[in-house]
């Protein structure tokens, strides 16, 4: 890639390995790995790509992403810089940087007695793409959704140009939304007010019960699988009933703790994690009659 030297003066690297960025520990080189100081230089990153052509791809935690063994033929941007970070609070508001860690974030919250995040506790990554995939339970009324708390969002779009996205601008469903077109720099949360020591005292709680039924202590991208509409069971306990926790792929397992999240027991590959991917969606719809679709991006 023909990269104009100090076009940025942020973090740059080629052929940067991207099983040092995803929570999975797998992926090949980025033929560019990029961490823009402020907005300023991720306009000069994206107009650069835009006129070359050149690939894009936003990595925040890395937490739910499955990287190719080959890389990524293009620029891979991170938001990482404590510009992107900042965080400020008015009353019940708060402005959030795409790049500030949900669990930081979830913490802080709650020592300053703002209460509706306390269920995100065990999310990694984080604000930005916790705001993209819309992070959260949606599912069970005890785990609320990032979404159920925006009030705008700050975003750029592949032009470089700046935007205020209004909430009622913002589509959210399960694990999905209609911010593909944006690159998330920030989001303004409008949150509630309760006692700092009863909203610790429930993040705890919610952390227990996430550390007794995840896998929180083994490389993984998280639940792998969305959960199907119009099933009475989850994903997770279709692959249990099949019997295919503990199932192997090279360094690839399907975890026994919870069926829908695959562990990087051992040096796995991305062709260890697919080959299991696509043991589970042929068992599913062969015996459940459900195509299933992917939570996980892959690269």
């Amino acid at each position: 890639m023909n990269y104009p030297k100090g076009l940025i003066k942020g973090n740059v690297k080629a052929g940067e390995p991207l099983e040092r960025h995803t929570s999975f520990k797998i992926g090949g080189p980025a033929a560019l790995w990029a961490e823009p100081k402020d907005i300023a230089e991720l306009k000069k990153i994206i107009k650069f790509s835009r006129k070359n052509r050149i690939r894009t791809f936003i990595v925040g935690g890395g937490t739910n992403i499955l990287a190719s063994d080959r890389g990524f033929k293009g620029i891979v941007l991170h938001l990482g810089s404590p510009f992107f970070k900042n965080i400020t609070m008015r009353g019940t508001t708060v402005m959030v940087g795409a790049g500030y860690s949900v669990p930081a974030l979830v913490r802080l919250c709650c020592d300053k007695g703002l209460s509706g995040l306390e269920s995100l506790i065990g999310i990694p990554g984080t604000v930005g793409g916790a705001v993209y995939m819309n992070a959260g339970g949606w599912y069970s009324p005890l785990y609320k959704n990032i979404g159920d708390y925006i009030i705008s969002l700050k975003v750029m779009d592949y032009e470089g140009n700046i935007k205020i996205l209004k909430r009622g601008d913002i589509k959210l469903g399960y694990r999905r939304s209609n911010l593909s077109p944006y690159i998330i720099l920030a989001a303004a949360l409008g949150l509630g007010r309760e006692d700092s020591s009863a909203l610790t005292s429930r993040c705890s709680k919610f952390l227990k019960m996430k550390r007794e039924k995840q896998v929180l202590d083994m490389p993984s991208a998280g639940c792998v699988f969305k959960n199907p509409d119009n099933s009475q069971f989850t994903t997770g306990q279709m692959i249990d009933m099949l019997g295919l926790k503990g199932a192997r792929m090279g360094g690839a397992e399907i975890s026994r703790r919870h069926a829908n999240f695959i562990i990087n027991k051992k040096g796995a590959s991305c062709n260890d994690v697919l080959k299991l991917i696509g043991l589970i969606s042929k068992k599913v719809m062969k015996n459940y009659k459900i195509p299933l679709e992917l939570e996980i991006k892959i690269i």
